[in-house]
């Protein structure tokens, strides 16, 4: 074990000391992943091991639990001190994830707390029919296309009592609602403010759901029952809202609009849907960037009920934020099958490079300068000789390697100053681009499908050794014969340490953490694997959207399931098949 390394600095770089999942996820002393569940301890690279998995999804089933629970106890919190005389009815959205052992999941955890559901579409209603007769009746929020078929499946659930809010976003849902009085009415009303992120075009005139207030007011003209049946108004901003800047603003459009309905003669509405936007902390540094919100769930809810809480009655409000609920219980386990060079196998560069003593970062970057020069025009020359490739990769690997470790060497002998050389876009690029490439048991495609649609980020960590410092600093790749198959971003969070040493790999001088700074890496620090040993890697926080968006890209899709449960106060495990949790 290094002196500036051990299992502490490990759980701060790999980001497991965050509110979401800390109580769930940890690292044992003797640097192995580990899940908690009571007592108990459970290693993920021995459940691997034992099944004989190279790929697995490791679905814990309490990290629900314990984040439904984190949401009503945060509500009741700020509700008691403010004294704020609204209830919380929360609902799951099941576009985020429908799987039938998560839908059950909630249902059960969500007993206590009465927790409903928000779906959009038949088969969504369907799946919960195969539950509902087993659990106490809730609150269900449709807000999808209405159709005759859809009406009749919201029936069977109401027969059964369930309470069924029905939005409404045209004028053809409208006079269809008119033949079913025993359903409630929503009006989804278009969110106007401007907000940040990837679903910033969930808001607006020009957004996909809801109601203008004009076209409102025409509505409630020509029907009556329109007024006298609405109980909710329901906005959404998009998933991960990760300003806190973006959230104030946004309530306090949904307050105008409350406001504005009850004058126009809602009364009836008293219950208050803000939809989703709740961002859930991938990264727990609270800067306010995509991965990092800069709000907590507390003050999501403060902000909240001190908009509404001179509101007379003050409303229910409705809870939706299915990201942050389902996010933590799934983890992704693949193998390193390979490990490859990005470079070459060199011959000659470390004597170029041992001729140049660097005594400063301006000598570097002259010296990388005046190589890059020489690459181009190696580049321009004609014909590209296996001679000239021979020279260009060697070049490439001593701007790649080497120079790296003659940096790592000043900034440890005084001579160069970290935030400097962070200000150097070509000279730091040489402290954060990966020299190894993982190739592990996976798609990308079908395992974490967001990687690639949306580059959404999921924390990456070792299942094992983390009581070592990292090797190399690596890109990953999976199996397929796509070049859109690979992950090599990596944030290494603005650790506090006692010293203010960077922290850098052993093998090839990168760097993996600055403390007091936030870093984004070109690659994932990570160990080469022993011969012979199964070395795992693990993909955090993949239990929102993942399931249902994954594709058979290249036939390749649903990895076999790790189940770990609590039952009557023991750990139980079970085993399934992919299929099995769609039927």
């Amino acid at each position: 074990m290094n002196d500036d390394w051990n299992v502490n600095i490990a759980r701060k770089i790999y980001g497991i000391e965050n509110y979401m999942r800390e109580s769930v996820i940890d690292i044992d002393e003797e640097g192995y992943l580990v899940i908690k569940i009571f007592d108990k301890t459970i290693r993920v690279k021995e459940l691997m091991d034992k099944y004989n998995f190279d790929i697995a999804y490791i679905r814990v089933m309490p990290a629900i639990e314990r984040s439904m629970n984190l949401v009503y106890n945060s509500f009741t919190m700020v509700r008691d001190t403010l004294g704020y005389k609204g209830n919380l009815i929360p609902v799951f959205p099941m576009k985020v994830n429908p799987t039938t052992l998560v839908i059950e999941s909630i249902l059960k955890y969500g007993e206590k707390y009465h927790w409903g559901f928000n779906t959009g579409s038949i088969g969504e209603i369907k799946t919960l029919l195969k539950f509902a007769d087993r659990y106490s009746p809730r609150l269900l929020i449709y807000d999808g296309v209405l159709t005759e078929s859809t009406i009749q499946e919201l029936i069977k659930l109401h027969n059964i009592g369930w309470k069924i809010i029905v939005d409404v976003e045209s004028e053809r849902e409208v006079d269809l609602l008119s033949k079913y009085p025993q359903f409630e009415i929503g009006i989804r009303v278009k969110p106007l403010v401007k907000l940040h992120g990837k679903w910033s075009g969930s808001v607006g005139l020009s957004s996909k759901f809801g109601l203008t207030i004009n076209a409102l007011v025409k509505l409630k003209s020509e029907y009556k029952h329109l007024v006298e049946r609405s109980t909710l108004l329901h906005m959404h901003p998009g998933s991960q809202v990760y300003k806190y800047v973006d959230i104030k603003n946004y309530f306090y459009e949904v307050k105008q609009v409350y406001d504005e309905l009850r004058h126009l003669g809602f009364e009836n509405i008293t219950m208050v849907d803000t939809g989703g936007g709740m961002a859930y902390p991938y990264v727990d540094v609270g800067d306010g960037d995509e991965e990092s919100p800069d709000y907590t769930i507390v003050d999501y809810f403060k902000e909240l009920l001190e908009k509404f809480i001179s509101t007379i009655p003050n409303p229910t409000i409705i809870y939706e934020g299915g990201r942050f609920i389902v996010s933590s219980h799934r983890l992704v386990v693949a193998k390193v099958v390979d490990v490859r060079s990005y470079s070459a196998v060199h011959s000659i560069h470390e004597q170029i490079v041992k001729m140049k003593d660097f005594n400063s970062i301006g000598e570097l970057k002259e010296f990388i300068e005046n190589v890059e020069k020489f690459l181009h025009e190696l580049r321009s020359e004609q014909p590209f000789n296996n001679g000239k490739r021979e020279l260009y990769e060697e070049l490439i690997a001593i701007v790649r390697e080497d120079l790296s470790a003659k940096l790592t060497e000043l900034i440890l002998s005084g001579k160069a100053d970290i935030s400097d050389v962070l200000k150097n876009h070509k000279i730091a690029r040489l402290l954060v681009t990966p020299t190894k490439r993982f190739v592990l048991n996976m798609s990308i495609f079908a395992d974490i499908p967001d990687a690639v649609l949306v580059d959404q980020y999921f924390p990456v960590i070792p299942a094992q050794r983390l009581n070592e410092k990292p090797h190399v600093l690596a890109s990953m790749s999976d199996l397929t014969c796509d070049s859109m198959g690979e992950i090599k971003q990596f944030i290494s969070a603005g650790v506090k340490l006692q010293s203010k040493t960077p922290i850098f790999t052993i093998l090839d001088s990168k760097l993996i953490a600055v403390p007091g700074l936030k870093l984004k890496l070109r690659g994932i620090p990570l160990h080469l694997p022993n011969r012979g040993e199964n070395y795992y890697v693990v993909f955090l926080d993949t239990g929102a959207y993942q399931d249902t968006l994954s594709m058979k890209h290249n036939l390749i899709y649903g990895a076999p399931e790790i189940i770990i449960r609590e039952q009557d106060g023991e750990v139980r495990i079970d085993i399934a098949k992919h299929e099995e949790l769609y039927t």
